[in-house]
């Protein structure tokens, strides 16, 4: 069985639905960012916490939040990780973070 999950960011930090729920979200962020998050990990952490509780065996974790470090995570906890290119379609955010030099 597989959880899939979108992972949003927006100026109040990081979050994530059902990937079934992605379109909704963009359209309407308020109604579906319930708890957020300072770190992309700790969303994800989150995630992970649902699948393993659902009895999930394959983690997929879509959206600009995503990151790569949740695969160490995953797999130690006996799930199979899908983390997929990140996509400006969830970075929500009202600001756009300076470039480093």
């Amino acid at each position: 069985m597989k959880a899939e999950f979108t992972v949003f960011e927006d100026a109040d930090g990081y979050w994530f639905v059902p990937h079934c729920e992605e379109n909704a979200a963009i359209a309407d962020p308020s109604s579906y960012r319930v708890s957020v998050h300072a770190t992309k990990i700790a969303a994800c952490r989150m995630a992970l916490l649902q699948a393993i509780e659902t009895g999930a065996t394959e983690l997929h974790l879509h959206g600009f939040g995503s990151t790569t470090g949740i695969k160490r995570e995953a797999t130690s906890s006996g799930l199979t990780p899908f983390i997929y290119w990140p996509s400006i379609t969830t970075r929500i955010a009202p600001f756009v973070r300076a470039k480093k030099a």
